[in-house]
């Protein structure tokens, strides 16, 4: 299991860098060494996250990559039962 907290938060306005997305994705995630920091290995990494991942600032996001790194969740949130997604606005 890569992480067992029931609630992650990420900001999505750091996945406009490839590089600096999957830094902070590995962190936040507490994705193991060998993580290969590109979308096919965040899929696989994800198998192992349990609970639920809590986006903010999507809404924000223009496309490009942090687009591509949102469809990924989605799609390991078909595949995988235990993870979650949900989107929120971070302002009150």
């Amino acid at each position: 299991m890569v992480n067992d907290e029931s609630r992650i938060t990420l900001d999505c306005r750091m996945f406009s860098q490839r590089g600096e997305a999957h830094d902070y994705l590995a962190e936040k995630l507490n994705l193991p060494e060998y993580y290969g920091r590109n979308l096919d290995a965040l899929y696989d990494c994800l198998s192992g996250v349990k609970g639920e991942i809590v986006f903010l600032h999507a809404d924000e996001i223009d496309g490009g990559y942090a687009k591509k790194i949102l469809r990924v969740f989605e799609d390991a949130k078909e595949q995988y039962h235990g993870l979650a997604v949900t989107y929120e606005d971070e302002q009150s």
